[in-house]
C-alpha cells in the first residue's frame, strides 16, 4: 500500500513499548490533555505541559477511541484471518512482471524470488532482472534456479557461463548486486542492449542479472523443465542497515527487536526510545536450548514484508513471529516488548472498574486441542511447513489451530510460540472491563494483577487491547497467564520430516554397454534393455577426433549397427535414453569405450611352408601362401638366442597372393642363435596358424 495510507492505518489501530507510570505524572498528563485550566496546581508541572503540546497535535487529538496498545490475543486474531496480502513463501519463489511492482523488505536470511526490473531477449539469451530487495542487503548465501540449488564459478566475462552445476551448467549466467553504495550498471546488459546505460544501475536495489542461454533442442527440457527460463529464487542474508543501540552501527542483523525497531522507524516513520530499544534487544538475543541441544537466540525474524500489505498484516507477522507487545507511549513514541514474563508492577481489583467481565473456558468459538504453526523450513527449500504440533490436551479428534508465521525459520521457536498461543487461547480466564483514569497508567503495561474478592479471583493478566473509549474512560479486553507460559524451556516435539519424494523426472542412464566388430566395417553397440517409454542414442567418433556423431536407435531395440567405418580404426562411444518429448539423458560411460573396427574376422589358413636358412653373414628366409582368398601378407618375427616366442619381435611384413612362393633376406641379424616364426594375416590383421621357430646359427 502507499506510504500515506499505510501511515494512516497505523494512526487508526496503534498500539506501542512500556515504562512504568508514576501516578503524579501521570494525572499532570491527563489533566493537561483535557485541558484542565492552567491555574491548577498540576499546571506548573512538566508532565501538564507536554500533555497540553500533546493534544493540540493531530496524534493527540486522534487519541480518541483509538487502540493503545495490542497483545497477543488481538495478533492472534488478526492471524487467522490470513489476509490475501500475506502470500506464503512459496509465493514468492517466482520471477514476475507487473505494471506496478510494491517495495519488499527482507529482514534475517530467506529465500525469495522478486519482480522483473528488466527482461529482453538477445543472441539466442534471455536476460531477465529479478529485483530481490528495495534496500541494500549483506548478500548471496544459495543460487536457486527453479528447484535446483546452483553453484557459480569465478569467472567474470559477461559473455561467458558462470553456472557450474549439471544440467545449466555452460547455459547461462548469473551476476548480482547488494544495492551498495556505488553499485554501476551491468556490462553484460550495457554490452547487449544499446538502449542499457551507465545509468541504469538499479541503485539502491538488490538483485540479479541473469541470462539462460539456448541449448541444444534435444537438450531444452533437461535445462528448463518448465519450458520457459529459469525463476531465480536464491537464499539472501538482507536488510544491512539495521540500527543496533547498543553499539551505534546499522548492520546485519536478524534480532527481532531491532527489525521491530526498523520497521517503525525506517518504513512506518515512527519514533522510539532507543533504551527501551536496547533491552528489548538484548532479551532478544538471549540464548535457549533446542532439540538438538544446541543453544541459539530467543526472537529472530527472518523473512519478506511488503508495501501492499496493510499496517495490521505486517504487524501480526513481526510481533507474532516473537510474541511482541506493542504500545502508544504518551510522548507519542511507539514501544514494545519482546515475548517474555514481566512481574507486573499494578494489581486492580473490583473498586478499578466500572464494568467488569470475567468469562472461562477458552478463548474464541473454537478452542484449539494442540497449535501446530506454519512456519518457514529451511531444510523444505524455505517453503511453509506446519511445525510440530504443541498439545494441550489430547482427545480423539482434536481441534487444531494452524497459525501462519512466515517471519519464523526455527522449530524451536515456532514451538514456544504454540506454547504461548495453546495456552493463551485456552487461558482459564478471559477479561473484559472499562477503567478510568487508572488506564494511562496502564497502557505501557503487559501484565497487570487482578484481585476480586467477591468473584474468588486472584490472577495475572495480560493485555489483548487497551483501547480509549472517551475521555478518561478505557476499556481492556486480557487473558490470564502465568509465568511458566513464558519459559525458554519447551519441550520440543519432532518436526515433520520432508524426504526426498518430490517428483523426480530424472532420465535414466543406460547400463550394460558394449559392442562387437562385423565384417565389412561394422560394429554392433549393445544395452541393456530399458523401459520402453525411451528410446536410445548413440554417440560415436573415431578416436583422437574432437566432433561426436549421433545416431538414434529404432524404437523396442537394445542395439545399433554402425556402418562405413574405417578398418583397423579405433572408435569411441557411449549411449543414452531419450524420452519421446526429446528430453535426454546422460551418455554412458563416462569416459567412452572403444573399440576397433575389423573388417574381415576370418583368419587366413597356414602357410604351406616356412624356413630360414644361412646365407653368408646373412639369413634368407622363405615361404608358400597357403590357397585361402582371405589371405594378405606374412609377418616375420626374429629372436636371438630365446627360444619364447614372448622374446620375439616382428622384423618383417611380407605381402603377397595366395599359393605364391615369396623370400626375404634378413641382413646381418647378428652372430648366434636366431630363431624365426611366421604367421599369415588377412587384410584385416586377423592372424592365421604361426609357423616356426626355425633355428639358424649365425657365425
Amino acid at each position: 500500500m502507499k506510504r500515506s495510507a499505510l501511515f494512516a492505518a497505523f494512526l487508526a489501530t496503534t498500539a506501542l513499548t512500556p515504562k512504568p507510570a508514576e501516578a503524579a505524572p501521570v494525572v499532570a498528563f491527563t489533566a493537561g490533555l483535557l485541558g484542565i485550566a492552567g491555574g491548577s496546581a498540576l499546571a506548573a508541572t512538566a508532565a501538564y505541559g507536554a500533555a497540553a503540546a500533546f493534544a493540540g497535535t493531530f496524534w493527540g487529538g486522534f487519541l480518541v477511541k483509538t487502540v493503545l496498545s495490542v497483545g497477543l490475543s488481538a495478533i492472534a486474531a488478526k492471524l487467522a484471518q490470513k489476509s490475501p496480502n500475506m502470500p506464503p513463501p512459496a509465493a514468492r519463489m517466482a520471477n514476475y512482471a507487473q505494471p506496478i511492482s510494491y517495495a519488499e523488505w527482507v529482514f534475517g536470511r530467506t529465500r525469495k524470488g522478486g519482480p522483473l526490473g528488466f527482461t529482453g531477449f538477445k543472441s539466442l539469451r534471455r536476460y531477465y532482472v529479478p529485483i530481490l530487495a528495495a534496500h541494500e542487503i549483506e548478500g548471496f548465501v544459495e543460487h536457486w534456479l527453479d528447484e535446483r540449488v546452483t553453484w557459480l564459478t569465478s569467472s567474470t566475462d559477461p559473455l561467458e557461463s558462470n553456472i557450474d552445476t549439471y544440467p545449466m551448467s555452460n547455459n547461462g549466467r548469473i551476476d548480482t548486486f547488494t544495492g551498495a553504495p556505488g553499485q554501476t550498471a551491468d556490462p553484460g546488459l550495457v554490452l547487449m542492449f544499446p538502449e542499457i546505460t551507465e545509468e541504469h544501475d538499479f541503485a539502491g536495489l538488490a538483485g540479479a542479472v541473469v541470462s539462460a542461454w539456448r541449448p541444444a533442442p534435444e537438450n531444452f527440457s533437461l535445462i528448463y523443465p518448465r519450458g520457459r527460463e529459469w525463476a531465480y529464487a536464491p537464499v539472501i542474508d538482507g536488510n544491512n542497515q539495521i540500527f543496533d543501540p547498543r553499539d551505534g552501527t546499522r548492520k546485519y542483523t536478524n534480532n527481532a527487536a531491532l527489525v521491530i525497531a526498523y520497521w517503525l522507524t525506517e518504513i512506518l516513520g515512527r519514533e522510539v526510545d532507543w533504551p527501551s530499544v536496547e533491552t528489548e534487544a538484548r532479551a532478544s538475543d538471549g540464548l535457549v536450548m533446542n532439540a538438538q541441544g544446541e543453544m541459539q537466540p530467543r526472537w529472530t525474524i527472518n523473512g519478506t514484508i511488503s508495501d501492499e500489505q496493510e499496517f495490521e498484516d505486517q504487524r501480526a507477522q513481526l510481533a507474532g513471529a516473537c510474541d511482541a507487545f506493542m504500545y502508544e507511549r504518551p510522548d507519542g513514541k511507539v514501544g514494545f516488548y519482546v515475548g517474555r514474563w514481566i512481574e507486573p508492577t499494578i494489581t486492580l481489583t473490583a473498586d478499578d472498574f466500572t464494568r467488569f467481565e470475567l468469562s472461562s473456558g477458552g478463548w474464541g468459538g473454537a478452542v484449539p486441542d494442540e497449535v501446530a504453526a506454519i512456519y518457514t523450513e529451511p531444510e523444505n527449500a524455505w517453503r511453509e511447513t506446519p511445525s510440530g504440533a504443541w498439545v494441550h490436551r489430547s482427545v480423539t479428534k482434536p481441534i487444531r489451530d494452524e497459525p501462519p508465521l512466515y517471519l519464523v525459520t526455527n522449530h524451536n521457536q515456532a514451538t514456544r510460540l504454540n506454547r504461548r498461543l495453546a495456552r493463551m487461547k485456552n487461558a482459564k480466564y478471559r477479561l473484559q472491563g472499562t477503567v478510568p483514569m487508572i488506564g494511562h497508567e496502564l497502557i505501557a503495561s503487559r501484565f497487570f494483577r487482578v484481585i476480586h474478592s467477591e468473584m474468588g479471583v486472584d490472577a495475572y493478566f495480560e493485555v489483548g487491547e487497551w483501547v480509549r473509549e472517551a475521555t478518561g474512560v478505557f476499556s481492556v479486553t486480557a487473558t490470564s497467564v502465568d509465568p511458566s507460559d513464558f519459559a525458554d524451556d519447551v519441550s520440543e516435539p519432532a518436526r515433520p520430516v520432508y524426504n526426498d519424494v518430490v517428483s523426480n523426472d530424472d532420465i535414466p542412464d543406460v547400463e550394460g554397454i558394449g559392442a562387437v566388430t562385423v565384417d565389412g566395417g561394422a560394429i554392433d553397440i549393445s544395452w541393456t534393455a530399458t523401459d520402453e517409454s525411451y528410446s536410445q542414442q548413440v554417440n560415436i567418433r573415431a578416436t583422437g577426433e574432437t566432433d561426436w556423431q549421433v545416431v538414434s536407435a529404432a524404437d523396442g531395440k537394445n542395439s545399433l549397427r554402425i556402418t562405413g567405418l574405417i578398418d583397423g580404426q579405433e572408435y569411441e562411444y557411449q549411449v543414452r535414453n531419450r524420452t519421446p518429448a526429446r528430453r535426454v539423458g546422460a551418455w554412458k560411460p563416462d569416459t567412452p569405450n572403444t573399440i576397433s573396427v575389423v573388417a574381415n574376422s576370418t583368419a587366413p589358413a597356414a602357410l604351406a611352408a616356412f624356413n630360414a636358412a644361412l646365407a653368408g653373414a646373412d639369413v634368407d628366409v622363405t615361404l608358400t601362401a597357403p590357397n585361402d582368398a582371405n589371405y594378405f601378407a606374412t609377418r616375420i618375427y626374429r629372436s636371438t638366442g630365446s627360444t619364447d616366442f614372448g622374446d620375439a619381435v616382428l622384423v618383417r611384413t611380407e605381402y603377397g597372393i595366395p599359393s605364391n612362393a615369396d623370400e626375404w633376406t634378413d641382413v646381418a641379424p647378428g652372430s648366434g642363435a636366431q630363431r624365426y616364426w611366421a604367421e599369415p594375416i588377412n587384410q584385416s590383421g586377423v592372424a592365421g596358424p604361426r609357423s616356426g621357430p626355425s633355428l639358424v646359427n649365425v657365425p
